[in-house]
């Protein structure tokens, strides 16, 4: 029967498989971030984790993983969003997002009658609801034309796309 250092020995060096592998890693994770917390050069947001952890804030906690989810979740559904425009190689003259906790507004100024360009917004939009709304994020879209002469709303940041 292998004792204790034997077995931890073994794990670390020659895991069984992807599982072992990963309660490795986040061991050794784990163990970084004790040793920059006692050297105090942790990241002050990982710090503040940590600190809501040990003080068993769990408001804080989990407020910091709503807000992580979020920012994860946000990034995702604007790249498969605009992924999925690029490969309808179509782009509209003017594009702004308004970013919240949950969904993203978007702003699409397109040419009068470009049914191509609107189809593509609005194809790309569902692909990315279908795929994300099941975790509770989602586009909502708004589509002017040219001639309609609408401005950007202050709220919405411009996307600049670089056509080559």
């Amino acid at each position: 029967m292998e004792n204790v250092t034997e077995r931890i020995a073994h794990t670390t060096t020659a895991p069984a498989n992807a599982r072992e592998q990963w309660f490795d890693d986040m061991v050794a994770g784990l163990r970084v971030d004790q040793f920059l917390m006692e050297t105090k050069t942790l990241a002050k947001d990982k710090q503040q984790v940590y600190d809501a952890m040990f003080n068993k804030n769990y408001n804080e906690m989990h407020d910091y993983i709503r807000n992580m989810s979020s920012q994860y979740f946000i990034k995702n559904l604007i790249d498969t969003y605009l992924f999925s425009l690029a490969e309808y190689q179509r782009i509209p003259k003017k594009l702004g997002l308004e970013l919240s906790n949950s969904k993203v507004l978007v702003w699409a100024e397109i040419s009068s009658d470009d049914e191509e360009t609107e189809d593509a917004l609005i194809l790309s939009a569902a692909k990315a609801n279908q795929e994300f709304s099941k975790f509770g994020f989602h586009i909502s879209s708004t589509i002017v034309e040219e001639e309609d002469n609408l401005a950007l709303p202050s709220h919405y940041k411009e996307v600049k796309f670089v056509v080559s």
